[in-house]
Parts: C-alpha cells; sequence; structure tokens
C-alpha cells in the first residue's frame, strides 16, 4: 500500500456573529494544488488568503517531482518563500518589527511528507499528526486516544469532539488523502456508517 497523508476538514466559517457553512469545493478550507501530483493544502485563518494561495499553481511541478526534492529544505527555501511573493503582491504580508507575518496557517502535504508553515512563516515537519485552527485543543487530545485506529475514523472523531466543544468547528467534515486528492463529504448523519469500531483485546479469561 502506498504511504500517503490524510487531510480533514470542518466546514464552519465565522464572519462577526454569522456562522457560513463552507459547502462549495473553492471554499473548501483544503485543496488539491493545481498543476501538482499527489498534493494538497489546508488553511486556517484568513479566508482572504486562503484565496490567493489555492490558484498558485505548480507549487510542485514535473522536475521537483522527477529530482525527487520535495522536502524539508524545499518548503523553506521555496515552497515559502513562493508564498510570501504571491501574498505582497496580494497585500496580505504585515510587518512587526521587520519580521513578517501572516493572518493564516497552512498545511502542506506531499505524498507521505507533511509540514506546518506556521503565522511567522516558520516550518514545522509533522511525523504523526497535527490540528491547527479553531478546535485544535481537542483534536490533538482525540488523535492521541485514538493512535491505531484507521485513519479516516480518527479524523472524524477528531473534528467531532472539536465540534462538540468549540462554537467555531462544524459539520460537515471534508477528508482527502494525498494519493487520491479527492474529497469525501461527511454529514453527522454519515459519520456512524464511516467510523469503524475499535477492536477489543481479548481478555485472559477468553483465551484458551
Amino acid at each position: 500500500m502506498a504511504k500517503k497523508i490524510y487531510m480533514g476538514a470542518d466546514s464552519q466559517s465565522t464572519r462577526g456573529n454569522t456562522r457560513i457553512t463552507l459547502r462549495n469545493p473553492n471554499n473548501f478550507k483544503i485543496w488539491k494544488v493545481i498543476d501538482s501530483n499527489n498534493t494538497l493544502m489546508a488553511s486556517v485563518g484568513a479566508a482572504r488568503d486562503a484565496n490567493v494561495i489555492r490558484l498558485v499553481p505548480g507549487i510542485v511541478d514535473e522536475y521537483d517531482e522527477f529530482a525527487k526534492r520535495v522536502n524539508y529544505k524545499f518548503v523553506v527555501k521555496y515552497i515559502v518563500p513562493n508564498l510570501v511573493r504571491e501574498l505582497k503582491k496580494a497585500g496580505f504580508i504585515k510587518d512587526e518589527n521587520y519580521i513578517e507575518f501572516i493572518n493564516s496557517a497552512f498545511l502542506f502535504a506531499y505524498k507521505d511528507k507533511l509540514f506546518l508553515i506556521d503565522h511567522d512563516l516558520c516550518v514545522l515537519e509533522i511525523n504523526d499528526y497535527v490540528a491547527i485552527g479553531s478546535g485544535s485543543s481537542e483534536a490533538i487530545g482525540s488523535l492521541l486516544s485514538t493512535e491505531g485506529e484507521d485513519p479516516k475514523t480518527r479524523i472524524i472523531k477528531a473534528i467531532k469532539a472539536s465540534a462538540a466543544n468549540d462554537i467555531y468547528v462544524d459539520y460537515p467534515i471534508i477528508l482527502t488523502d494525498t494519493e487520491t486528492t479527492k474529497f469525501d463529504i461527511i454529514t453527522e448523519d454519515l459519520e456512524s456508517e464511516i467510523i469503524k469500531p475499535r477492536k477489543k483485546k481479548e481478555s485472559s479469561d477468553d483465551a484458551e
């Protein structure tokens, strides 16, 4: 089985006292990078930043794939400056004490690699799992408690935990992975059909 990164997001956006459910694929918090195979990005924060970055084509091109150079160094030296350049052109970069900040955080996933690009443009390579944005604390707690379960089940449980406690998180849940880059939309009604029950360990009393 090919190694891949699974990603999930909720569908709520908030403006002041109003919340919006993001049902149009152009508004999903996760997107397939244009003209780049097996590549996904996701964002939290300012929707305008996501508007700009989701339209940037070829973040990973054919040469990058051929040279197998998509790694931590590539993200730091090429992808982050590319994002900064596009956001500067749109006027969405702010300076604080000569340090550049953005109003968003991004996840960049390529094949079996996952990176966090934070508000201060630092890069962290993720070994196992990460959660960003509203409800991230609840999501991390859930992910910690479901190690060893099916990846999609873990993501659904994590977002369910966030939605139960954080007013800025809600259904439907968007699921995808870097192998297919196709999107599944999981409503609250469909959730129980997708979640796989945890296997029970045999107790010593049951063993022959």
